[in-house]
């Protein structure tokens, strides 16, 4: 997956790999002119443009990134809210639960403790996840794809 982002704040998408993209841009297709299509998703055109002028391509019309490279800052976010679900759901649960019989107390303990290693786990995935969006958010701008960037018509954002 492939985003372009142009002046105007139009964030688009593009399935196809970044090489095939380039390969077709040397041979005199400009990426433009690819499949682009509204996206859809509703990734911001500030988070695409955060990441795109960190990691980007120079598109002419605007800036390209990888996919790859949004998720990574998309990706906490998302471990976030599966996490709200769960908590959710474990309490509405918890809620209508039964009190064990004493033959099934031992099982109910194990399952507990396993619930509970696996949030440890979500909660670890989560911190990694953040350490990895802000290492990509703290990184300094390209002065190449800034260029670039107000060559199309963009501004470069404040702050």
């Amino acid at each position: 997956m492939l985003y372009l982002i142009t002046p105007d704040g139009i964030v688009s998408t593009l399935d196809a790999q970044l090489g095939e993209v380039l390969v077709d841009a040397q041979r005199g297709r400009p990426i433009i002119d690819q499949a682009w299509e509204a996206d859809t998703a509703g990734v911001s055109p500030e988070t695409v443009l955060t990441v795109a002028l960190r990691k980007g391509i120079d598109a002419e019309v605007g800036l390209m990134v990888h996919g790859g490279f949004v998720d990574q800052v998309l990706e906490s976010e998302r471990l976030r809210a599966a996490e709200r679900n769960h908590q959710r759901v474990a309490a509405q649960l918890e809620s209508v639960a039964v009190t064990p019989q004493d033959e099934y107390r031992d099982w109910y303990r194990r399952q507990r403790a396993i619930t509970e290693e696996a949030r440890q786990s979500a909660v670890e995935r989560m911190r990694k996840a953040e350490e990895t969006a802000q290492e990509l958010l703290d990184a300094p701008v390209d002065g190449r794809l800034a260029r670039a960037w107000e060559r199309a018509g963009g501004l470069l954002p404040t702050g």
